[in-house]
């Protein structure tokens, strides 16, 4: 086995570095690039472009390209994507899922804002279980009153039918990734909330009315209690 050194882009043009950016993102359909898309995909380094450009922001300006995101995320939108990652994984993810194409960000702004990336979970579960049974306060859309109106008086509701993604992650807190009909693991689009007393019967969208099912017994079940 012949052992050779990496190849080193010091003195390639600027122009050819920005040209393979904008091939990065004309292959992957966007108007921007995140770094960890084009060390996937692009023939240099995204240290590459820092070094020579200063700021991953500013090789993208120069290569007429929009901006991938704010450099400091708020503790929200971390958060919010730690939801999003959870439900779509129906489990709690590990330091090695935070990456694109699973999570919108790398795990490096989790360690940036609290130190370690078990730290941030630690924060997350605080933030997912403060007032975790507080009421979502709205009354049920007209469409929705009409779409269990059976001539009798139409159920006014308390909460949303859609289940938020906080809720959806304290669901699966609870239940794990597992259907509470069969046992089955189930993940991503396998995954179904479900209504124990449905939503058309009076049902709130609450933590105590919520299960995972998996697709078949979800479809099963219906308006069944």
């Amino acid at each position: 086995m012949k052992y050779e050194l990496n190849i080193y882009h010091r003195n390639t043009p600027d122009q050819e570095l920005l040209d393979d950016l904008k091939k990065v993102a004309d292959q992957i359909g966007m108007d921007k690039v995140t770094r960890e898309q084009y060390d996937q995909k692009g023939k240099f380094h995204s240290g590459t472009f820092t070094k020579r450009f200063g700021t991953w922001n500013k090789a993208l300006e120069k290569a007429g390209l929009k901006i991938t995101r704010k450099q400091n995320l708020s503790e929200k939108e971390l958060f919010e994507n730690i939801e999003e990652v959870w439900v779509k994984l129906g489990r709690q993810p590990l330091y090695e899922e935070i990456k694109i194409p699973v999570s919108k960000y790398s795990a490096k702004p989790y360690e940036k804002r609290f130190g370690t990336w078990r730290k941030a979970l630690e924060s997350f579960t605080e933030y997912i279980n403060s007032n975790k049974d507080e009421i979502q306060e709205t009354e049920a859309s007209e469409k929705d009153e009409k779409s269990f109106d059976t001539g009798r008086t139409p159920i006014k509701h308390k909460t949303k039918r859609n289940i938020s993604s906080r809720l959806k992650v304290q669901v699966l807190m609870r239940d794990g990734n597992k259907c509470k009909l069969c046992g089955a693991t189930v993940t991503g689009e396998n995954i179904h909330f479900d209504h124990i007393k449905p939503w058309s019967k009076g049902g709130e969208t609450v933590l105590e009315n919520l299960q995972v099912l998996c697709a078949s017994h979800n479809l099963a079940k219906g308006n069944l209690e």
